[in-house]
């Protein structure tokens, strides 16, 4: 008999926290607690407890509050205003008031979100006005415990309220179609079912989840909610996915991780708008450890087959847990969490084997390699390379940088980016003020800019490098960022200025201004040569190029990026034995919805083909999307009293014509010259999406039956 993968899950109770007077507290590390369950009125009544059961630790003193208030966006004051008092008229009163910086201050149809030292999106508030707004929170906030009302919920939110307050904090209307995804990416609600539970999940729904990095925590979380039986199985020796397995020089986040984080697992004290790896590490970890599901994670533990058992209708994983023999564990369903990019990707180049020296992928760093003293070559300049190169340049004796393609450079405009002390006091107590800021930041980095910048205007690009107006706006914010550092027309200058569309590949933002760490910085430090010809070979004593040019080297870094891998590693075998690798040969993936493939019946790939969020960063969007589609098709298996749940391939053929259909207007479809991991070799896309991120949230918000093959 094989075993089950899972046991009883036990569903957590929402406890309410004696009421306790509000007062002023230091900022602390303690993350804002999320509505448990699924239950919408224990969520509701949690998330409003938080803040209005909020004294906790030690008081700071009124002077500090007042300081801290002063120094805050004003419109997100005013917005944390409103839940405190619950007095909507407030924003008619102060709303019209606040003044949004000159758009001509910023780059053209983009607006920075984060406060960012002088440059950002900040509404700005005569003084007298600010004073009224700060009498009014620090009277509300020091009502003893039996004069403070309940706050504002964002449960409690009339949606034409919702929308004029978060078009008040982003300084522009937002239609009404975004609404519904606003309120559950910015934090005010819980992702919540939508299929009917007439069932509740049985014991024979349990889930296998292949990965424990960003999206497998979450499916991990959504099935506790759901009451799915689930375990988790990675092969790293800790959770945490690529920030577990990535420690290199400069590592860090590259989108402000207000926005790269968790819905429902907003984190207020981030001690810089892109933080280092260990930090992001340290917030996976801790999310874990507040859902209790450390004991439902199997590490060390790598899957090397899954087959469809078709007389029981349930899937046969084979495990391999470290230093053991291989075993076989039984689940209802697979969700897989591998993500895009795992394994370490090489380039082909020969003789790599016979350098004398020490060679290191930047992805499975060496730290038991002194840099210091040496020559350092490092080939490849995407995300990686550009943390690395800002980071080590200070250290060596000598740094070449082999570049095989530019990439379009973000600058930075954050100085160290650490967040301001009043800020992270903001948005761990002063109430909803961490969602608006989260809503704020998702509205800029999602749909609002980036999907215009994504979409091609065929007359445009019949004449220009961009493939549109919105696209070119970004092309010369990033020109001149390369002339302000190098000078227009400099030998730099043109080395490093693309030939392609921005967004065509991965666009990279500089770790730091002009300044040490910075990647422009470091290629104009003496230490440092960029060289652009192409890589003949390795030989022992360095790299030599195409022209004879021999570049000695003591260390060479390879910062190739990860191997697309779309469960490559693993053996998937379907219904009949159909094998997942032959039906996605030579690279060419497609799937239903993101993570669906017919003759895989209740087999879901997170971050499988079309799901990578081009235009917007923003895995974990995708992540929480995703999950919630599976978990509502578990659902549907319920309700429908069915084992299995498989796509027909006729909605699986339909889906895919739509897709392509939209996916011919989209950059990845246009631009030829960039070389990227979002396209296969014959030039079709296959990881971004070319939906906005509404649509897709909108299209997986339940299953269609008739979509299915349910038995």
């Amino acid at each position: 008999m094989v075993p089950a993968i899972c046991k009883a899950v036990p569903h957590e109770q929402t406890t309410k926290p004696e009421r306790q007077s509000t007062m002023y507290i230091e900022p602390s590390n303690a993350a804002i607690p999320s509505a448990a369950g699924t239950n919408p009125l224990a969520a509701r009544s949690e998330l409003r407890d938080v803040f209005t059961n909020i004294a906790r630790q030690r008081q700071i003193a009124e002077s500090d509050l007042r300081k801290y208030l002063a120094d805050v966006d004003p419109a997100l004051l005013l917005a944390s205003l409103v839940h405190i008092t619950r007095d909507p008229s407030l924003l008619s009163r102060y709303a019209p008031e606040l003044k949004m910086p000159d758009k001509g201050d910023l780059m053209p149809g983009v607006k920075v979100v984060e406060t960012l030292k002088g440059f950002a999106q900040v509404a700005t508030i005569p003084g007298a006005i600010r004073q009224e707004m700060i009498e009014l929170t620090v009277a509300a906030l020091d009502k003893p415990a039996s004069e403070q009302t309940e706050y504002l919920s964002g449960y409690d939110l009339a949606p034409d309220l919702f929308l004029k307050m978060a078009a008040m904090v982003t300084g522009e209307p937002i239609d009404a179609e975004f609404g519904d995804m606003l309120l559950e990416q910015a934090g005010f609600v819980r992702n919540q079912p939508v299929l009917p539970q007439r069932g509740r999940p049985t014991e024979r729904i349990e889930l296998a989840i292949i990965g424990a990095g960003m999206s497998g925590i979450a499916a991990a979380i959504q099935a506790k909610d759901r009451g799915f039986r689930y375990r988790i199985f990675d092969s790293n020796n800790k959770v945490g996915g690529v920030w577990a397995a990535n420690d290199y020089p400069g590592v860090a986040v590259d989108t402000p991780a207000t926005y790269y984080s968790l819905s429902y697992e907003l984190n207020p004290s981030w001690s810089n708008y892109y933080p280092v790896g260990s930090e992001y590490l340290r917030y996976l970890e801790g999310i874990v450890e507040k859902h209790n599901i450390s004991e439902f994670i199997e590490l060390e533990s790598e899957i090397l087959k899954i087959q469809w058992i078709e007389e029981d209708q349930e899937w046969e994983l084979m495990v391999v847990k470290k230093g053991r023999e291989a075993s076989r564990v039984r689940a209802t369903a697979v969700m897989s969490c591998l993500g895009h990019l795992n394994r370490p990707n090489y380039p082909d180049l020969q003789g790599r084997e016979t350098f004398k020296g020490v060679s290191i992928h930047a992805n499975r760093w060496k730290h038991d390699v002194d840099l210091r003293g040496k020559r350092v070559g490092i080939i490849g300049t995407g995300a990686t390379g550009v943390q690395v190169i800002g980071k080590i340049s200070q250290e060596v004796d000598h740094l070449t940088v082999f570049m095989r393609q530019p990439m379009w450079i973000i600058p930075n405009q954050a100085g160290d980016g650490d967040i301001p002390q009043s800020k992270r006091w903001a948005r761990q107590y002063l109430p909803y003020f961490l969602h608006w800021d989260r809503l704020k930041s998702y509205w800029t980095y999602s749909d609002k800019v980036g999907y215009p910048i994504v979409r091609a205007d065929p007359e445009w690009a019949k004449t220009h490098v961009s493939i549109s107006p919105a696209n070119d706006r970004l092309m010369q914010f990033c020109i001149n960022y390369i002339n302000s550092c190098f000078g227009e027309g400099s030998e730099l200058a043109r080395k490093l200025t693309p030939d392609y569309a921005p967004l065509g590949k991965r666009s990279v933002r500089d770790p730091y201004d002009f300044a040490p760490g910075g990647f422009y910085y470091a290629l104009s430090q003496p230490n440092v040569a960029l060289e652009t010809s192409k890589l003949a070979r390795v030989v022992p004593d360095g790299i030599l190029t195409v022209d004879g040019k021999l570049i000695e080297l003591d260390v060479i870094i390879y910062a190739t990026g990860l191997t697309l891998d779309w469960l490559s590693p693993i053996e998937v075998a379907g219904r009949n034995g159909v094998r997942l690798s032959d039906v996605w040969r030579d690279n060419n993936p497609s799937s239903y919805l993101g993570g669906m493939v017919p003759k895989f019946p209740n087999l879901f790939i997170n971050s499988g083909p079309h799901t990578g969020a081009g235009h917007a960063g923003g895995h974990n969007f995708m992540a929480e999307v995703v999950n919630h589609y599976a978990m509502e098709c578990l659902q549907l298996l319920v309700e429908e009293d069915a084992r299995s749940l498989e796509v027909t391939q006729e909605a699986f053929d339909e889906h895919n014509r739509k897709l392509d259909e939209k996916m011919a207007g989209a950059i990845w479809a246009w631009e030829r010259r960039a070389h990227t991991y979002y396209t296969n070799q014959k030039g079709r896309p296959i990881l971004p999406t070319p939906w906005r991120h509404v649509d897709f949230w909108r299209m997986t918000r339940e299953p269609m039956k008739e979509a299915f093959i349910l038995r």
